[in-house]
């Protein structure tokens, strides 16, 4: 497995301001209902997370049909829409709040808690600006979990900004997701053209029930570090 290092310098560092990797969402042409079926979804380019797939860096030892996601998004001047399809062979979920975010190991190093179950990172970071979302699927019963934060600034004060509206839904071996962020709540703004730094992290726990000390080990990830475009 790649270092926690490595894993923590793609979730942290600039890299994202000057990556090639691109992401374009189109202007919304449907209605989106944000009841987490995927039926108004038709149609809209997919982003894919998986083990091996194009310009996605990974760690961990993954198999086949271990951890897929599909990734569709659309925008509008009031909101950015996504469409999340998380395939996983087994769902590991805790809900973690902000508080309980960080954990230290036995010989005193801090982790993000969130990367030892499943959940996935949105981290837009640009000068002055940093938001990060962790979002969970739905499995037996339990999530959709998140947290957000919203950092502003050069020295990273942290602002009020609203929940997204989530909603999610079993599906077998699966979950579906909808997101809707509101451009305001994230203080920026929702026009053609307009390109952001994105980081997307994708944690796959396997091991539900288990100590941290246990995972700690068998810790995998896939990761997608580019720019997404808001296309007309």
């Amino acid at each position: 497995m790649r270092s926690l290092l490595v894993l923590l310098i793609a979730a942290t560092c600039t890299v994202p301001c000057t990556a090639e990797s691109l992401w374009e969402i189109p202007f919304r042409d449907r209605d989106i209902l944000i009841d987490g079926h995927l039926d108004d979804w038709e149609g809209v380019p997919a982003l894919v997370i998986a083990p091996g797939a194009d310009e996605i860096r990974s760690g961990g030892d993954f198999t086949d049909g271990d951890l897929k996601i599909s990734l569709q998004a659309l925008w509008d001047k009031e909101y950015i829409y996504l469409g999340i399809t998380w395939t996983d062979n087994v769902f590991d979920l805790r809900e973690i709040s902000r508080k309980d975010a960080v954990w230290v190991d036995s010989e005193g190093r801090r982790r993000d808690r969130m990367f030892f179950y499943d959940y996935l990172k949105f981290h837009i970071r640009k000068p002055d600006y940093d938001y990060t979302l962790w979002l969970s699927p739905r499995a037996d019963d339990e999530g959709p979990y998140m947290w957000y934060r919203l950092l502003e600034g050069y020295r990273g004060m942290e602002r009020a900004t609203g929940q997204p509206m989530v909603s999610a839904r079993e599906q077998g071996q699966g979950s579906t997701l909808e997101v809707m962020l509101l451009w305001k709540e994230l203080r920026l703004e929702g026009k053609k053209g307009v390109e952001l730094p994105l980081t997307l992290i994708l944690a796959d726990g396997d091991d539900p029930d288990r100590l941290l000390e246990y995972k700690a080990d068998r810790q995998k990830w896939l990761a997608w570090v580019g720019k997404v475009k808001m296309l007309e």
